[in-house]
């Protein structure tokens, strides 16, 4: 059971989830280790401490009514179009102007996607613990890259050219001897609400990290990635056990 502060801070979470999803129609809702994807991220933003409102952003009434079932908020049916493939900044603009002519002040608001089904109450908590710590722009998930730029190449008629413009050999290609580097994993982004209303943008100038590790950072975007899920789904459930 979450334990919120009994005084708003003015922070909600927007959980994107349209029914029409292209490669998997209702991705959102389809079945991972016998429950609904969307129940994990719905579950994790309830059980935040530092979350005031959970609320997801949906045009599909089955998505509305089993998001409501673990606890979010629907209060509103997302409009036509808002339902196409738009700028997640547009959805999270749309449930922050709904939510303000209610009455309710936004101070910081969290983008969130379903299809990261591992992410934590812990991560969305230390998202925005920074937020209201620091005064960065944004605070997003990330998770370490291990297929690195440097290693990759493009393709100029038969010639691959280095990516980064130089060809990194010897010790200077050995992981370990390379700075890390780290990749927006899709699962939170906490945004301050004047970096997204007055400058439209998710991801300010000024933004900050919580790192997530590669296992619990599984994106679902194929059919394939269900597989990968699924596994992970089952091995935290032994875990738990």
């Amino acid at each position: 059971m979450k334990r919120r502060s009994s005084e708003s801070q003015g922070v909600i979470g927007v959980i994107h989830a349209r029914g029409g999803s292209k490669r998997i129609p209702l991705k959102n809702i389809k079945m991972l280790a016998g429950r609904p994807l969307i129940s994990y991220m719905v579950e994790a933003a309830v059980e935040s401490r530092l979350l005031d409102r959970v609320i997801v952003s949906t045009d599909h009434p089955e998505i509305a009514r089993i998001a409501r079932e673990y606890g979010a908020e629907v209060p509103f049916m997302r409009p036509a179009d808002l339902s196409e493939d738009v700028a997640s900044e547009l959805v999270t603009q749309h449930a922050v102007q709904f939510v303000e002519g209610q009455g309710y002040q936004v101070k910081i608001a969290l983008t969130m996607q379903p299809t990261t089904p591992f992410c934590t109450s812990e991560d969305i908590d230390a998202c925005i613990a920074k937020m209201l710590e620091t005064d960065l722009d944004t605070v997003l998930t990330v998770c370490e890259v291990h297929e690195r730029p440097e290693w990759m190449y493009r393709l100029n008629g038969v010639l691959a050219v280095p990516f980064t413009g130089t060809l990194v050999q010897g010790d200077a290609g050995i992981s370990q001897k390379l700075p890390k580097l780290y990749i927006p994993n899709g699962a939170v982004w906490a945004t301050r609400r004047s970096v997204l209303m007055e400058q439209n943008l998710i991801t300010g100038p000024h933004s900050g990290m919580v790192i997530m590790s590669r296992e619990r950072s599984v994106d679902i975007d194929e059919p394939v990635d269900f597989v990968t899920a699924e596994a992970m789904a089952n091995e935290l459930m032994k875990v738990r056990a």
